[in-house]
């Protein structure tokens, strides 16, 4: 790896099958040994890869959070078809207090129709708009909804979304910073429009989509970042010279239980001796 690199490593880790304790301990670890952040991601039922239990992620990244000092902590991606915007908020705000502030909030269109992790809405009956189109503008709408409350607005009407009389959701000088998941260029465009940053799948296009990115980016602090797996045998989790060129600012890697809490010590001291 090139010693003069910049970039950020993140851990996911998935809450399937996983204990909380384990959850947590695996974020103690990888906030003392330098990693950047910690994500979790937001499912409720292990059944969708055969586990027998998830965890609800803001109240584990609210365990996380009071158990960390440094890494950034979010939800990698809160799912807007199971979560209203004035409780998504009220959790994001919850958690953001717990993290003095290191908190981001990633946010997803949810799983299309007839998917594997369309399961969950299945399970509570949740209709899925069967147009990605309709799933991007609720969601667009959903970030502006976001946007809405934290600016002290008591009232939003949108075509999917709305509220009236709003006060005191949001804890005071709370930040909201979001990320928007994506692995298409559609996604990647919303995300321009609407966060502040963007998380792109790692698959055959991801060069094209990171350099579509760079050239949409609204502002030099919108952070472009890829999602792709751990890899425990790499003496760096993975390779990622080839991301700084390609100007990412951040890699996120997915890691599963049971966690090797030494080989993630080894690696994230190894990556932030590397960095800096």
């Amino acid at each position: 790896m090139n010693r003069s690199a910049s970039i950020e490593t993140d851990l996911v880790l998935s809450p399937f099958g996983a204990t909380a304790r384990e959850l947590i301990e695996a974020a103690k670890c990888a906030d003392e040994s330098g990693f950047d952040g910690i994500w979790v991601l937001d499912h409720f039922s292990g059944k969708l890869v055969d586990k027998g239990w998830s965890h609800e992620p803001f109240t584990i990244l609210g365990a996380i959070a009071n158990s960390t000092k440094k890494v950034k902590v979010g939800p990698l991606v809160a799912n807007m078809i199971n979560r209203d915007p004035v409780l998504l908020a009220s959790s994001f705000s919850s958690l953001q207090s717990l993290a003095t502030g290191r908190a981001v909030l990633g946010m997803g269109t949810g799983a299309p129709p007839q998917t594997k992790f369309a399961l969950e809405q299945e399970m509570i009956g949740r209709e899925l708009e069967p147009e990605g189109v309709k799933r991007r503008e609720r969601l667009g709408e959903t970030i502006d909804a976001l946007r809405s409350i934290w600016n002290g607005d008591t009232n939003f009407e949108g075509n999917y979304l709305s509220y009236k009389g709003l006060e005191a959701v949001v804890a005071p000088d709370t930040p909201l910073r979001i990320v928007v998941g994506a692995n298409g260029r559609k996604m990647i465009e919303l995300a321009t429009k609407h966060a502040d940053g963007v998380n792109i799948r790692v698959g055959p296009s991801i060069r094209e989509l990171i350099y579509l990115a760079a050239e949409l980016a609204p502002n030099p602090e919108f952070e472009i970042s890829i999602h792709e797996n751990f890899d425990y045998n790499h003496p760096y989790g993975g390779y990622f010279d080839k991301w700084v060129q390609w100007g990412v600012a951040k890699r996120v890697c997915m890691v599963s239980a049971p966690f090797d809490l030494g080989k993630i010590s080894d690696i994230g001291e190894r990556i932030s001796e590397a960095i800096n």
